[in-house]
């Protein structure tokens, strides 16, 4: 999760948002069962709500105010330089997993 961590910070997400830690455990799990995405909200949501004591629908909804709030601030202008390609949408909360799941693998 350290990784993923890193990232995070180097990407200038805010650790302030309960959704700064999902995420992170969120792209590790990815990262050791990559199978998770392909069913988002009742596999991966529901396992980092076990992890945390809370609800899939609290993690879903803390992912897309973290984003929101990223998005709102930074667009992709630091993002961008860390994953070598454009966003010129607001990614979903499953996208930027799969982002940065694919990220951390790459750099391996």
């Amino acid at each position: 999760m350290e990784k993923a961590l890193q990232l995070l910070r180097r990407i200038g997400m805010r650790s302030t948002y309960s959704g700064y830690n999902y995420l992170a455990y969120a792209v590790t799990l990815v990262l050791e069962h990559p199978d998770y995405l392909r069913n988002v909200t009742k596999t991966l949501y529901t396992k980092v709500g076990e992890e945390y004591g809370v609800t899939g629908y609290c993690v879903e909804a803390a992912l897309r105010t973290l984003i929101t709030n990223y998005w709102n601030l930074n667009s992709d202008k630091i993002l961008k330089s860390v994953i070598g390609f454009p966003l010129f949408d607001k990614p979903t909360a499953s996208e930027l997993i799969s982002i940065l799941a694919d990220y951390l693998r790459d750099q391996r």
